[in-house]
């Protein structure tokens, strides 16, 4: 398994939801800032337009009483005591212009605009370039078009974006950082377990727990219920640990006793043949209970992630050589030829004593069930995060059928029961890569062999000691 000094810790969940809170938080304080803008400045429309009516029906009165004369008096009063700034217009029934006059401090109206369809406010009103305007229609015929210019409403609208410079992107910006912050300090109980369970897998140390926050809540309760199955867990362990170690004494010790017995009496039975076969017979079945014992051990330990790795500095041609070398014999004496394709640049991380033991097996097997002038290779590669022990042959192959049984503990298929063995080989290759966070995987058809591949993880191999 690998260690947890070689997990780096997944920031992509923690991202996205940072992204979600501060993006929403954007959205509010946007959504905010653009609606009160749009509402301060149509109650500021409304407002202009409710003057600029009401200056409108006095110059209607002003007109009716004075006409042209009444409208000057009327600005020139406007100029001494409001300062406001007013333009009016006076078109005859032609359209011709009758009267044009306006306060001394307005600007020139823009009479073209203020008539155009796309400046209607709604109520008869006009808006343009900071004017205000409304036609009113006269009883003599006549049409008086006021127009008010005002630079508030200009200068509220300015003001109102710049306040996004000075208030609301800063605003924006703290909500975003401070989201950010919030939700990876709220995660950090999270990332806590997550390491936890990375350092029990990597170590097999049941013992570590997850350090429960001081404010009390949900995530609170989440360590305290993950220490809680953690200390469960721990129990089943050790127990089974225990059982095992217990099953392996009691079994171990007789067995023991008994190679001992045989082995005196086959250094005593002198000539007596069928005594000495007799007893070649139980040493040799002695040994092979106690190989099952081992083998079986071996898988429930892996299986119960307990098993202790070793690991080291793996070269791939080394201990491919060391596994050949084993069975160079046997595969001379099965007329099958034995090669081994690594390079020497393929380095790898892992327990050197199990992996030779997996690769053993998977070797073992391919010569059992191989024709004379078949082969046997073995092949390694890297890729960018794995490293893929191979062992290819062109034996028998397996069936269809059988081969999502080949991973079960002493299954054996019917034409390999004639064959010595005790169908844990291929679960102990199992337990062992599993045991070093990897995965094993086969392809095999009857008639066109089979080939095994070891896919490891590919560890720093400076960081591969203990």
């Amino acid at each position: 398994m690998s260690s947890a000094k070689n997990k780096r810790p997944d920031w992509r969940f923690s991202l996205r939801l940072a992204l979600g809170v501060g993006g929403l938080f954007a959205v509010a304080v946007a959504t905010i800032y653009f609606g009160a803008g749009t509402l301060l400045e149509r109650a500021l429309a409304r407002e202009e337009a409710s003057l600029v009516l009401d200056r409108s029906e006095d110059l209607r009165l002003a007109w009716r009483d004075s006409r042209s004369e009444g409208l000057t008096n009327f600005l020139k009063e406007l100029e001494t005591t409001t300062g406001e700034q007013l333009a009016i217009r006076v078109e005859a029934a032609d359209h011709s212009v009758i009267f044009h006059g306006a306060t001394a401090n307005a600007p020139d109206a823009p009479w073209a605009k203020l008539d155009s369809p796309s400046a209607e406010m709604g109520g008869g009103v006009h808006a343009a370039d900071g004017w205000t305007a409304t036609t009113l229609a006269l009883e003599s015929g006549e049409a008086l078009q006021a127009a008010r210019f005002s630079a508030v409403l200009s200068d509220v609208r300015n003001t109102y974006r710049g306040l996004f410079t000075t208030a609301v992107a800063p605003l924006l910006l703290a909500g975003i950082i401070g989201g950010v912050l919030l939700v990876f300090v709220a995660l950090r109980p999270l990332r806590r377990t997550v390491a936890v369970m990375h350092h029990i897998g990597g170590t097999g140390d049941w013992s570590a727990r997850v350090t429960p926050p001081k404010a009390r809540g949900e995530l609170r309760n989440l360590a305290e219920a993950f220490n809680a199955v953690l200390e469960r867990q721990q129990r089943l362990v050790e127990s089974l640990r225990q059982s095992l170690d217990s099953v392996a004494h009691d079994l171990r010790t007789p067995l023991t006793r008994l190679r001992s017995t045989a082995e005196t009496g086959l250094a005593q039975a002198g000539a007596e043949s069928a005594a000495r076969e007799a007893l070649a017979d139980c040493l040799e079945e002695t040994q092979r209970v106690q190989a099952t014992l081992d083998t079986l051990l071996d898988v429930a330990e892996a299986e119960a992630g307990a098993m202790k790795l070793r690991r080291e500095n793996i070269v791939a041609a080394e201990i491919f050589s060391e596994v050949a070398e084993l069975y160079e014999f046997t595969a001379e004496e099965k007329g099958a030829k034995l090669e081994v394709r690594a390079g020497p640049g393929v380095e790898f991380a892992g327990d050197r004593v199990r992996l030779r033991r997996a690769l053993a097996n998977l070797v073992d097997n391919a010569l059992k069930y191989l024709g004379t002038g078949r082969s046997v290779v073995l092949s390694a590669e890297l890729t960018e995060r794995e490293v893929l022990l191979c062992v290819q042959d062109d034996g028998l192959g397996i069936s269809a059928a059988d081969l999502p049984k080949i991973w079960d503990r002493l299954f054996r298929a019917d034409r390999s029961r004639s064959a010595p063995g005790m169908g844990l080989g291929l679960s102990l290759v199992k337990a062992i890569v599993e045991a070093h966070e990897g995965r094993v995987e086969v392809d095999s058809a009857p008639g066109r062999g089979s080939s095994f591949v070891l896919r490891l993880p590919r560890q720093p191999v400076a960081k591969a000691s203990g």
